[in-house]
């Protein structure tokens, strides 16, 4: 169900044309109404919720009260296509229809658009870098292993997969060892020293520690939004680590919690035109869900097929081939 854009204007003909030019975008996330009379749009808010208003200026405050939730931007007939209008919440009237549905979505992905009823604090640590991608066969769990033992050469650093089948390259999981699952009933537990209790279960390679992933797949539905919060907040909180890699793995309102403490979100992809198709979904669904500012700490990378990771490897083999060389020579993009 897509969100509603009301227009609210006495141009009846300045509000049909921009609803037309705004709706060749096959991307916009909005339902657009237009109300030219005071009548209709009192009789709608009644009863319906509006998640962006754009109205004439004279409508401004009178929007703004009525609409308290709402994104409200009014149009203002003062300013060239240069000026930048970010006074209040004004946006030049006359400017190109892209431009317009710019300064909208930059207002729109500005507010939180998730109920915080629960009080916590925002994680934020730029040295924690989230692998993500809608693209399936990318790599993406590669590259994020990858990337943390890249990593892990000159810094401290702590790789968690939320994988649901991660496993170490070139090893079988013991089923009966300690791993993910553990931390997910600790965190729905009191969490006395949660962060001591997390270390006592990380497995080194090399210079790398790792979390393993979960004993079974459903053991990640059972992780919660307020469980993933937890366990970030902690391991962003300890002073050992520098940097932290996650691999998202599956994603769900638990996982956003991930990307909003990101402070690179790592999207791989390889080519094709229905990657690209998934790409430019995932970019709209981000949009629609008011987390389109995600995209600007976003880093979409096409990774190279590497011959040295077909078939089994093992973990020493990771950076020896093209993979390695490519996070080496991107290494300024992607840290």
């Amino acid at each position: 169900m897509k969100r509603i854009m009301a227009i609210r204007t006495e141009d009846r003909e300045y509000a049909e044309e921009l609803t037309k030019s705004l709706n060749r975008n096959d991307d916009i996330i909005f339902q657009i109404l237009v109300f030219t009379e005071d009548s209709a749009y009192r009789d709608y808010i009644k009863d319906n919720k509006i998640d962006v208003m754009v109205c004439d200026e004279e409508y401004l405050a009178e929007c703004e009260k009525d609409l308290p939730e709402a994104v409200i931007c009014g149009l203002s007939e003062v300013g060239s296509v240069n000026d930048t209008m970010t006074a209040g919440n004004l946006i030049f009237k006359y400017q190109s229809s892209d431009d317009i549905m710019k300064e909208i979505m930059q207002r729109f992905n500005a507010v939180k658009r998730v109920d915080e009823k629960t009080g916590r604090t925002e994680v934020s640590n730029k040295q924690v870098y989230c692998v993500i991608s809608p693209v399936g066969g990318s790599f993406s769990s590669t590259f994020a292993l990858a990337l943390a033992q890249y990593c892990s050469l000159s810094d401290h650093t702590l790789f968690i997969s939320f994988d649901p089948f991660f496993t170490l390259p070139g090893e079988e999981k013991d089923p009966t060892g300690k791993d993910l699952t553990d931390i997910i009933f600790y965190l729905n537990g009191m969490q006395p020293y949660l962060m001591e209790f997390i270390k006592g279960l990380t497995i080194k390679k090399g210079n790398l520690e790792c979390i393993n992933g979960v004993s079974h797949w459903f053991d990640l539905y059972d992780m919660s939004p307020e469980n993933m919060h937890d366990l970030i907040n902690a391991v962003c909180s300890d002073e050992a680590y520098t940097r932290i890699v996650i691999d998202v793995g599956v994603i769900g309102a638990a996982s956003m919690e991930l990307m909003l403490a990101a402070g690179k979100i790592i999207t791989p992809y390889t080519d094709g035109a229905v990657n690209m198709r998934k790409m430019r979904e995932w970019k709209r669904q981000l949009n629609f869900c008011g987390k389109g500012d995600l995209l600007e700490k976003t880093v979409e990378l096409s990774i190279p097929e590497d011959e040295m990771l077909r078939g089994d490897y093992c973990f020493d083999s990771l950076l020896g081939g093209r993979l390695g060389k490519y996070i080496e020579e991107r290494r300024n993009t992607i840290l």
